[in-house]
């Protein structure tokens, strides 16, 4: 079904609708879990690793807000490398290709991770949950993926409710803590080298990542050019002190000794934090406020990686069945249903938590930015016939430094994990060569017109 404006979708969300759908993303399982693992790298230096993600973010936030303006398309993260990477038509289709299924491997495997800790946090209200945990995870995941079908406006509503439930109490969680901090638990400030710092660096990053649906959903956005700039940049602040504060007191009431392998701090840091305060009924509010949050990363997870998903489907990199949308509930379909089917199937059976984190951080998250920070620069040099209502200051230098470390944060997390970011990376390739062999005339620029 095609509206009014000759788009698929249905333009429903204001400033605020994004900015929630943003921070109900980004304010998810990641904060509840991932200080654990940047403690576990560089000690309460991972403080200053999350201030930094969040600082890159920005700044990347800053260039995909123009791309989104100068090409507004439903899942337009994957639209960026195909409009902007260069005169070859082949070229630009790969990097739209990787760009869009690293993006949705990195949501997959989110939302599994996320699904597969809800029970964790439920058996703190309902203690029969800890019995059945893999129930609990696929009951999750399909209500999440129900959700989506229901249409855009179902999402944006239970993701504006749950969010508030989440901010609620962590900002009460914030002022209880504030008085059981010990400044000794921050010595050290750091226990590995510069490597590790960066590699906490992009564990952060991906923590940050639910920002880039808005640019995702642009279809489906009143008044765009007003509202995408904004949107990014206000739930992108928001966030940052938000995590850094939380990553903060953590460290200041979790002695640096319970970051160790094994240790529940590493899976469960906040929870560990609200034990040692010793306040009973924030236990129990906290663990509300972890599943609220977990199932806003996953709603905002099949809602933005649906969209590329979509965008792939129209570009011919992947089967046309997934640039289909519903007609009563104008959302793709296809791709929504794939999502929540692959994430139930991972968590049916959990293994391998951080070498998933590992190919989520680096193929799910930090290859897709690498992609769009040149798609960026792509948009300044060849595409000079297009004129976005919105430049991100600094321009091309803006560009160069996010990629320089992004760049190095890949790096010193990919080294632990080296084969299964690899290997992923040979399979994804692999279909597409598969693809691009079987058909190479299926794969088209979506301009029909001559590169400039």
């Amino acid at each position: 079904m095609t509206g009014a404006s000759g788009s698929d979708f249905e333009d429903s969300l204001g400033l605020l609708d994004c900015i929630v759908l943003s921070l109900g993303g980004m304010a998810g399982a990641a904060i509840f879990i991932f200080p654990g693992t940047t403690g576990q790298l560089v000690g309460s230096a991972s403080i200053g690793a999350w201030f930094l993600a969040g600082i890159l973010m920005l700044a990347l936030g800053l260039c995909y807000a123009e791309l989104t303006l100068a090409f507004p398309k439903a899942g337009s993260v994957a639209v960026f490398p195909f409009e902007t990477l260069g005169p070859h038509p082949q070229v630009r289709a790969f990097a739209s290709y990787l760009e869009g299924i690293g993006y949705t491997i990195g949501w997959i495997l989110a939302i599994t991770i996320s699904a597969l800790s809800i029970p964790d946090y439920l058996a703190v209200i309902l203690p029969a949950a800890a019995g059945n945990p893999g129930v609990v995870a696929l009951g999750a995941i399909g209500l999440a993926t129900l959700s989506n079908l229901l249409g855009v406006g179902v999402t944006s509503r239970t993701n504006l409710l749950l969010t508030g439930v989440v901010l609620t109490i962590l900002l009460l969680f914030l002022g209880v803590g504030a008085s059981h901090v010990q400044l000794g638990h921050y010595e050290p400030l750091a226990v590995s080298g510069p490597m590790k710092f960066f590699a906490a660096v992009q564990v952060a990053l991906t923590s940050y990542g639910a920002w880039t649906v808005i640019p995702s959903v642009v279809e489906e956005i009143e008044n765009p050019s007003r509202t995408v700039p904004r949107a990014i940049v206000v739930s992108l602040v928001v966030t940052t002190l938000l995590y850094t504060a939380l990553v903060a007191l953590v460290h200041g009431v979790v002695p640096l000794s319970q970051f160790t392998a094994g240790n529940v701090a590493i899976t469960a840091p906040l929870r560990v934090a609200t034990e040692l305060m010793g306040v009973a009924w924030l236990r129990s509010l906290l663990a509300l406020s972890a599943i609220s949050a977990i199932f806003t990363t996953m709603l905002v997870g099949i809602l933005s990686a649906g969209r590329v998903l979509y965008a792939l489907g129209e570009n011919g990199t992947l089967p046309s069945m997934f640039s289909t949308t519903s007609t009563r509930f104008r959302v793709p379909w296809v791709g929504i249903l794939g999502i929540g089917c692959v994430a139930a199937v991972l968590a049916s059976v959990p293994s391998y938590f951080y070498q998933l984190l590992v190919v989520g951080a680096v193929v799910g998250t930090g290859i897709p930015y690498a992609i769009n920070i040149l798609s960026f620069l792509g948009l300044r040099y060849y595409r000079t016939d297009v004129s976005p209502d919105f430049r991100a200051p600094g321009g091309s230098a803006l560009a160069v430094v996010s990629f320089a470390v992004l760049g190095i944060a890949m790096l010193g997390l990919s080294s632990t994990a080296v084969v299964w970011s690899a290997g992923t990376l040979v399979i994804v390739s692999g279909y597409y060569g598969v693809r691009y062999a079987l058909n190479p005339d299926g794969i088209t620029p979506r301009r029909s017109e001559e590169f400039p």
